[in-house]
């Protein structure tokens, strides 16, 4: 089936409507003689209301015909259409009103082999079906829990293709997303840039009373000269609470030498977390965000 796009598309390309000016005499001559019809056993509403139709049907025919009335419908169209968000990054800032937690993906296409069917872990990467999903989980749960989230599954890694960048730039362009994230909504309190790890099963897995869920990590860059305090506080508060409230679900704070900031530099409680490996399942990711929405619930609330 065709969505409006293609259809209008369709009609801008198609060739002119130049019908026969007989045709259209025949046309006119044949409603305006059933009009006169109507006339001799109708009301006088009644007929007024036919002879509108009589006139909107010929105005259109010879509008349609002999003034490119498809290429009205077209701009019409476009005008419309201009009027809703232009992009994600316009729907990022529309979409919730004053967040208080904004939840993204720097390497957004991270997906997992038993949703994509793959036993390749390198293959474990997908446009849509990915890391995204387990954001959108965490954004409706906390939401759920009457604190404000704003979610975006920005496909950072196709911005990279288009600027033809290495994959080493990443955080340099989902910056550009975590920055206007907070230059239009002032309350927020907490961002998170969720992952998904490279580890195997037996280690991005644990099983709490008889079921599995995946392993929570938390990042920390030393390269980050600006909040690193805060940031290292935030990675301990959340580990400690998790481990409170789950024991063995988390598996702690690392520190990373790495030269990059992971962003944590222009916002002193930006959260980098991963959340279980390739080899983990939607539903084990999901029991897994809910015990995160829980923590969040309860540090916002102290």
């Amino acid at each position: 089936m065709q969505n409006d796009n293609e259809i209008f598309e369709e009609i801008k390309h198609s060739p002119d409507l130049n019908p026969r000016t007989e045709f259209v005499n025949d046309i006119r001559h044949l409603l305006i003689k059933k009009a006169n019809h109507i006339r001799k056993v109708s009301k006088i509403k009644k007929l007024s209301y036919y002879w509108s139709v009589v006139i909107a049907s010929v105005a259109m025919i010879a509008w349609t015909s002999l003034f490119g009335g498809n290429q009205y419908i077209v701009k019409s169209y476009h005008n419309v259409m201009s009027a809703f968000p232009k992009n994600k990054e316009e729907i990022l800032t529309a979409s919730n009103k004053n967040p208080s937690v904004f939840i993204y993906h720097t390497h957004n296409r991270e997906s997992f082999m038993p949703l994509l069917k793959t036993k390749d872990p390198i293959e474990a990467q997908d446009k849509t079906k990915n890391i995204t999903l387990v954001g959108a989980e965490l954004s409706s749960k906390l939401n759920e829990k009457n604190i404000n989230a704003l979610h975006s599954d920005t496909d950072f890694e196709q911005k990279l293709r288009n600027r033809k960048l290495d994959y080493s730039k990443s955080y340099d362009i989902s910056r550009e997303e975590v920055q206007r994230a907070l230059d239009k909504n002032k309350d927020l309190k907490l961002i998170i840039d969720i992952h998904r790890d490279t580890i195997p099963k037996e280690e991005s897995t644990v099983k709490i009373d008889g079921k599995n869920y995946a392993k929570v990590v938390f990042y920390v860059s030393k390269a980050n000269k600006t909040y690193f305090a805060q940031s290292l506080n935030l990675a301990k508060t959340l580990n400690d609470e998790l481990e409170k409230m789950n024991p063995g679900l988390s598996r702690g704070v690392i520190l990373k030498d790495s030269p990059n900031t992971y962003n944590q530099d222009i916002f002193p409680e930006l959260a980098l977390i991963g959340v279980g490996g390739p080899e983990n399942t939607l539903e084990e990711e999901y029991r897994t965000i809910e015990k995160i929405a829980e923590v969040i619930q309860k540090i916002t609330n102290e």
